[in-house]
């Protein structure tokens, strides 16, 4: 005999079928032309359904965006153990990442609809950025239990490294909207580079004028 639901599993399966069908209406349809009328619809639920959960259409993501960042922080905080090379971890960290964007095609589109309807509503724009920042709080902990053990303290502050990973991952994402053949490998290389420099810069390295020159063919 299958169990019966408590009311709060009935509430949260009820949250979650809105929150899959708004991500897939969002997508279709565009923030602006999006209506929670077609969200209830596809979920299977009434327009009450919706509001005794969420109170607009930006609440809801903004809920979605919680999760996403909660997902990908284990993730990371997995990834990055401590027990492997930090260049080689740093790759897989970045490998990972691309990979767990990719398993929701719809997200990084759904992203930066919210990202360009921020430009244009403050209010929405200041929630928006209180998530990113304590996204970013929490990587700064990850990154900080890291390198802890690294034999030299990292040339930065650990909110500007972190704030440096975090936007090159968003900087590619769109590139990849764009360009959807550009390789995968192209982020883990970057944020690979990124660290060597960190830790060449850890021990004193400084770049020379040189290493900025381009050699005459």
């Amino acid at each position: 005999m299958k169990r019966r639901m408590t009311r709060h599993e009935k509430q949260q399966h009820t949250r979650n079928s809105l929150l899959r069908a708004a991500a897939k209406v969002f997508c279709k349809r565009g923030l602006e032309g999006a209506s929670i009328d077609e969200v209830t619809e596809q979920a299977g639920f009434t327009k009450g359904a919706f509001y005794a959960n969420f109170r607009s259409k930006e609440e809801l993501f903004l809920v979605m965006l919680d999760e996403k960042f909660s997902a990908e922080l284990e993730r990371l905080d997995r990834a990055l153990a401590g027990t492997e090379e930090p260049r080689d971890e740093a790759r897989t960290a970045a490998a990972d990442f691309i990979h767990f964007a990719r398993s929701d095609p719809d997200w990084p589109r759904l992203y930066f609809q919210f990202a360009a309807h921020a430009a244009r509503n403050e209010d929405f724009r200041q929630e928006l950025a209180t998530r990113q920042r304590a996204m970013r709080a929490r990587l700064v902990k990850v990154f900080q239990r890291w390198t802890a053990d690294f034999p030299a303290l990292p040339p930065l502050a650990m909110e500007d490294i972190t704030a440096m990973t975090y936007f090159m991952a968003d900087g590619f994402l769109v590139g990849q909207l764009i360009e959807p053949e550009l390789s995968e490998d192209l982020y883990s290389t970057m944020l690979t580079v990124f660290f060597r420099g960190l830790q060449a810069m850890a021990v004193g390295w400084e770049p020379s004028e040189a290493d900025f020159s381009v050699a005459a063919d």
